[in-house]
């Protein structure tokens, strides 16, 4: 975010970050996280996990802020609320890409998947480790004032390369129901739920939408510098960033995979002809 770190009357920020903005923040996510880790616990959809984690680390991210709010010149509760902030959107997208490659299994319709569920999960997910990294590390040189320009660059091509593997997700999801929209099964799969696989692949698609939306925004904002009109007014963090993300997190209890596919989906399961599959290897 930052072409360089500076201090001023606000310490390392830019203006002065409003303290009880982070205590909600923190208050939502926070409960957020405790919900869904007890929920994916009771129905053991391990695959929530990223999601999970994501928001814990938004918590503490929000918490880092507010500690950092009140002593702005101290860099280490700087460079928490910045990194816990940034990156949680990636592990939100893996959990997006594990529940779609379900999808499809869960419908039998590989064949309208542009790329076969096996290899989504491990394509996308594999792009989204990369952006994490490029964008934590972008963030910690970022701190540093002899490495800040070298890591916002960083961090630029973190974003972007979430931004493109996201988008061409997005697409992906798109086509494969388009196709479903020609097929029996978008009416003859059974329901074991109270939700169906209908609600959940809309409910990623604007999962999809909004985190697509946040990285722009971050791309703006890293590409203005720390001296730029969005970096230099936090309202626009909550707006685009915050607010956004936290909607995604509630979305999520809404319509639960778990309520979705049938118990044990996931596990071995014998095929016709006595073989088995572990429908996790094939995810």
């Amino acid at each position: 975010m930052a072409n360089s770190v500076t201090t001023s009357d606000n310490g390392i920020y830019e203006y002065k970050p409003n303290q009880s903005a982070t205590i909600v923040m923190a208050a939502l996510f926070g409960v957020s996280a405790v919900y869904h880790l007890i929920v994916m616990i009771k129905k053991k959809t391990w695959f929530y996990s990223s999601l999970v984690a994501g928001a814990i680390m938004m918590t503490v991210g929000y918490i880092a802020r507010f500690i950092s709010a009140k002593s702005p010149l101290e860099l280490g509760p700087y460079i928490i609320q910045s990194l816990f902030i940034i990156l949680p959107p990636s592990l939100y997208a893996a959990t997006i890409y594990m529940i779609y490659g379900r999808i499809v299994n869960f419908v039998h319709s590989p064949d309208a998947s542009m790329i076969p569920p096996n290899h989504v999960t491990k394509i996308f997910v594999c792009g989204d480790i990369i952006s994490f990294f490029m964008q934590a590390g972008g963030g910690g040189m970022m701190a540093q004032p002899d490495m800040a320009n070298l890591g916002q660059k960083i961090m630029l091509v973190g974003l972007f390369t979430q931004l493109l593997f996201f988008s061409f997700f997005l697409t992906i999801s798109l086509v494969f129901w388009k196709r479903m929209q020609y097929s029996a099964k978008l009416y003859t799969t059974p329901e074991y739920g109270k939700h169906t696989w209908k609600s959940l692949i809309k409910l990623l698609f604007g999962a999809a939408v909004i985190i697509i939306l946040r990285c722009v925004y971050r791309i703006v904002e890293f590409a203005q510098g720390n001296n730029g009109y969005l970096a230099s007014h936090e309202v626009y963090m909550y707006i685009f960033d915050a607010v956004p993300m936290c909607i995604v997190q509630l979305m999520f209890h809404f319509v639960h995979a778990g309520d979705v596919f049938p118990s044990g989906f996931g596990k071995p399961m014998q095929q016709d002809n006595g073989s088995w599959i572990n429908l996790n290897e094939r995810l």
